[in-house]
């Protein structure tokens, strides 16, 4: 800031000072202005020079590296910062200083022609003084020029040092990189070397084992060996034993070591959210290892501590003058002892630095999430700066994209002939698969939605065909691009921004194509709203395009950081205006797919208007947070969330596809099966369950694969052999309950609950088809139904590991409860039994019970269903077939009898009457002829004649008795009306109240 006061002091005693240098006597800030345009100038070539320096030194670089490389690195990267400082700084000040001068030069003149307009005489002072004024505003222009030589030196030292801080960075990576990956080398072969050392003294240790197991055996085998020779044999084994394990056990702590400090490697770079949580995930994975080692190196000391105190007691009691020699003896257990202690030690450390090295990723993590990135500010500078940096994004793509010459035309020198015969073969096959898939899709793709039947699924593959069409030759080009990278073996990852970007261009693309197609083609709103939204959507889509492939762009460019989180901050925004779009509009997607979505899958509707709001919504919440500035917990957010909608997205579709398969195989099985409806509800539904049960299961555990949570979720985490052999109680203290039998009872109750619903059906329709007899055609199927059940309970308890005196004990409990409080229970379910033997009802038998009169419809085990003629569901139990009156009409046949009273006048002729009742019996179709109708004279009155009339009638072969008898009447009444047969007329006497007078006068 001294050179800025200095230059406004010059400035403002220019115009007061008496006597002023000559331009050609140079004033002190026009040499000191030159010097420094001479040395920024010498700094500028001095800077470009030493990145040429460092980018052949680059190449020279020798093949090990050691952290004091790192280290000079790291001093060189924070050199060239304070530098870039220093020069941002010296801009800052040059710049302001160039402002001074440039307005004190549009000032002068200003003053100059005061000094003409207001008519002083010009005299030799005033004279002196222009001259004076004309030799200070040259030399302002003058400095004003070096100053701007100086901006621009200043400027290319600053470009300079940002390519030389870019060029260190990227070399420390690289090197940090080769520096991890020749220590994780370093590492291995130690380990190796270790574990071949361990290998060694095993097989020594195994081979003396093995000789002392073949004395022991043929020690056995003859029988001539002495106690204390046994002993011995079977003390060295154990210490053989043992010392193997101790070897294992150091083997597998250098082992969870080395994973440490690879770990540790790693955490110790900058990186990303999904790396560190991948990093967590790890390093919890090492603890539970430790942990398990800890347990186990802790039972192993404390059994190698028992059983040496268990040999002292033992020589203790012995005595003798062998108790020296034989503590020598157990010196090598006290040092496998020993080993195992130094290894728990050992693994102790590891333990705190796992949880050290889980705390300190946890903070990061949490820093990660909490961190808000600001921008610029309101600094007009650093915007400038921002702008000048994306400027140089195209010189820095082009830079990139001619930078991948180099490395490709060094590949392509090392391919072979052979390989260019297979890259020819393969552009072959590519260019014959492209013009397939085009047939394909432009002629089958038609006879598919011709045949589709209005399937979800069929709908579905359609659409997806529909793209696929539409976006062949980009995908193929892309397809092609990496197959020929591969084939020639270059680098995937030099192009990886021409792929990215590719990829990116398609993706929108196809969803442009997809809102094209369901939204235009499928105009199916009325209102017009699906027509607006795809015009939103479009427009929006094709911005959106662009902010992501500049997003995509500046993260594979060396710019800074700031530019990278402007760019990430507007994808924020697209996304934004995208879940603004999509909500003003969210209930139109769900009416598009209502008519695809059957009415008996409600769910499924549901779930698609929820996701329709869901969906834009979480975009929404996710934009903002990444927009006031917490980008990483947006992404974080957005990745779990993408995460579950691809997983339920991929659930409901699979889920549609099953229903749809089992709705074809039913119906095939309903075609070409005699009994197919039975076939397909019996099993192809029960199956359909479990599908679906099995389909929902392996979305939740897909879910948890891809949050990453599968091994820290406890049920997933668990081996399934240890799961199913885990012991949870104890039935009747002999009986273990494990959970292999929790899932064998499970599945045998599934089992019974099919054959309680289905067994009677199949045994009924498919196993008895051909007994004539349906009443006992119906028994036997009751029959196997209760068989099988029976069956299963027996196998549930086999599975529960009851035996018969377990089984008595319950049954005996069983009778107990019967007697105390079920008897009328399981007085009915017996009688049904004997009802089953027996056979006095079966179902389609006309029965009266009391006043209800009706048809067996259904026998269960505690009660009988009769329908009455009102469609009234009548129980009736069991018992009181036995016990009550019960009427069966139909028990041998079902030809009934049925008696009609018919009353005429006293006065019609009996026989007449008789044969008008037997004809129009003989009309009615309904009432049989053999056994034939009979009429009976029954009583002769002194006012009616009353006849009784029998008919017969077969129940198969009508609806109700009552319908017949009231045909019979109807007809019966039409004809004694023709006939002129009266009713029977009542006598009535007539009683009058006083005299009668007669009158004797005839003539009146």
């Amino acid at each position: 800031m001294y050179k800025l006061v200095v230059l406004l002091v010059i400035l403002l005693s220019g115009f007061n000072s008496a006597a002023s240098a000559e331009l050609t006597n140079q004033s002190p800030l026009v040499t000191l202005s030159q010097q420094q345009l001479v040395a920024e100038k010498t700094r500028s070539d001095l800077l470009v020079k030493k990145l040429q320096g460092l980018q052949n030194e680059q190449k020279t670089t020798l093949p090990v590296i050691n952290q004091q490389v790192l280290d000079h690195l790291n001093l060189m990267i924070a050199i060239a910062k304070a530098d870039l400082d220093s020069i941002n700084l010296s801009l800052k000040t040059t710049q302001q200083s160039t402002d001074l001068i440039q307005d004190s030069i549009r000032n002068t003149p200003d003053q100059w022609e005061t000094s003409t307009r207001i008519g002083i005489p010009v005299n030799q002072a005033i004279q002196q003084q222009q001259e004076k004024l004309q030799q200070i505003l040259q030399e302002r222009r003058y400095l004003f020029n070096l100053q701007q030589k100086r901006i621009k030196a200043l400027q290319k030292s600053r470009d300079t040092l940002q390519q030389t801080i870019r060029f260190v960075e990227e070399w420390h990576r690289d090197l940090q990189r080769n520096y991890q990956l020749q220590q994780q080398t370093s590492r291995q072969e130690s380990l190796d070397m270790l574990a071949v050392r361990l290998q060694q003294e095993q097989q020594k240790w195994m081979q003396r084992l093995n000789q002392w197991s073949e004395m022991l055996q043929k020690a056995q085998t003859t029988g001539f060996i002495n106690n204390y020779a046994y002993d011995q044999i079977e003390f060295n084994i154990f210490e053989a034993e043992e010392k193997n394990n101790l070897l294992e056990t150091e083997l597998n702590t250098a082992k969870i070591s080395n994973k440490l400090k690879d770990l540790a490697t790693v955490f110790n770079q900058k990186l990303s959210l999904s790396t560190l949580s991948n990093l967590q995930h790890q390093i919890e994975n090492v603890s539970e290892q430790i942990q398990t080692s800890n347990s186990l190196l802790q039972n192993k000391l404390k059994f190698l501590k028992n059983y040496i105190a268990l040999i002292n007691k033992d020589l203790q009691e012995r005595g003798g003058p062998d108790f020296a020699h034989e503590q020598v003896r157990l010196s090598p257990l006290k040092e496998i002892m020993l080993g195992y202690q130094n290894l728990f030690l050992t693994m102790k450390q590891l333990e705190k630095e796992a949880a050290t090295q889980q705390i300190l990723i946890a903070k990061q993590l949490k820093l990660q999430l909490a961190n808000r990135q600001g921008l610029p500010g309101w600094s007009l500078n650093a915007w400038f700066g921002l702008g000048q940096t994306i400027v140089q994004i195209p010189t820095l793509t082009i830079d990139k994209l001619v930078g991948l010459y180099e490395p490709v035309i060094n590949k392509l020198e090392l391919v072979s002939s052979w390989q260019w015969l297979v890259v020819l073969l393969g552009a072959l096959i590519w260019f014959a698969t492209w013009l397939k898939l085009r047939r394909f899709l432009a002629v089958d793709r038609v006879r598919l939605q011709q045949r589709s039947r209005g399937f979800f699924s069929a709908q579905t593959v359609i659409v997806v065909l529909q793209l696929l069409q539409r976006h062949l030759s980009g995908i193929m080009l892309l397809a092609g691009l990496i197959g020929l990278l591969f084939l020639l073996n270059i680098p995937i990852k030099l192009f990886l921004l021409i792929i990215s970007m590719g990829v990116v261009c398609l993706i929108f693309s196809i969803v442009i194509q997809l809102a094209h197609i369901l939204l235009l083609e499928n105009t199916t709103d009325e209102s017009g709203h699906d027509v607006k939204l795809y015009y939103r959507l479009r427009t929006t889509l094709l911005v959106g395009g662009i902010v992501t492939l500049a997003t995509i762009l500046v993260n594979q460019l060396p710019v800074n950081y700031e530019v990278q989180d402007l760019f990430g901050r507007l994808f924020m925004l697209f996304l934004l205006i995208v879940a603004l779009v999509l909500m003003k509009s969210w209930e139109v997607v769900p009416t598009l797919l209502e008519p695809y979505i059957e009415n008996k899958h409600a769910y499924l509707k549901r779930v698609v208007r929820w996701l329709s709001f869901l969906i834009p919504f979480s975009l929404l919440t996710n934009a903002l947070i990444g927009l006031v500035g917490y980008v990483e917990l947006a992404w974080a957010i957005a990745h779990y969330q993408g995460l579950f909608l691809v997983a339920l997205t991929a659930y409901l579709l699979l889920r549609g596809l099953l229903d749809e398969l089992v709705r074809w195989a039913s119906e095939q099985c309903i075609r070409h099966f005699r009994n197919g409806w039975l076939w397909s509800q019996a099993l192809l539904k029960p199956f359909h369950q479990i599908l679906k049960l099995a389909l929902l299961l392996l979305s939740i555990m897909g879910l948890f694969e891809l949050y990453g949570w599968g091994d820290r979720v406890p049920l997933i985490n668990t081996s399934l052999a240890k799961l199913l052999s885990m012991k949870l109680f104890v039935i009747a203290s002999t009986a273990t309950v494990t959970g292999l039998t929790i899932l064998q009872l499970a599945v045998l109750v599934v089992i019974l609950i099919w054959i309680a619903h289905w067994s009677r059906e199949f045994a009924y329709r498919w196993l008895f088809v051909h007994t004539k007899d349906l009443g006992l055609r119906n028994s036997l199927a009751i029959f196997t139904h209760y068989t099988l059940i029976a069956i299963g309970i027996t196998i549930g308890l086999n599975i529960l590991g009851l035996n018969w005196g377990n089984i008595s004990v319950i049954l005996g409990l069983f009778s107990l409860g019967v007697g105390l409080g079920l008897r009328d229970l399981f007085n009915n379910f017996f009688t049904g039994i004997f009802l089953l033997l027996e056979r006095p009802v079966k179902v389609g038998d006309w029965v009266t019970v009391g006043d209800y009169d009706g048809q067996v419809s259904h026998i269960g085990a505690r009660s009988i269903t009769v329908t009455t003629d009102d469609r009234q569901e009548l129980l009736v139990p069991n018992a009181d077939i036995f016990s009550k009156n019960f009427i069966n009409w139909t028990h041998r046949d079902s030809v009934v009898r049925a008696l009609v009273t018919i009353k005429t006048n006293r006065k019609d002729n009996p026989q007449r009457v008789r044969d008008i009742i037997l004809e129009v019996l003989a009309t009615i179709a309904k009432i049989l002829s053999n056994p034939k109708p009979e009429v009976y004279f029954k009583e002769i009155d002194k006012i009616l004649l009353e006849f009784k009339v029998e008919y017969y009638v077969d129940l198969n072969h009508i609806s109700s008795r009552s319908g017949v008898r009231s045909q019979f009447l109807f007809s019966l009444w039409e004809r004694f009306a023709s006939e002129g047969i009266l009713p029977p007329e009542v006598s009535q006497d007539v009683h009058l109240a006083g005299s009668l007078l007669l009158n004797p006068d005839p003539g009146i």
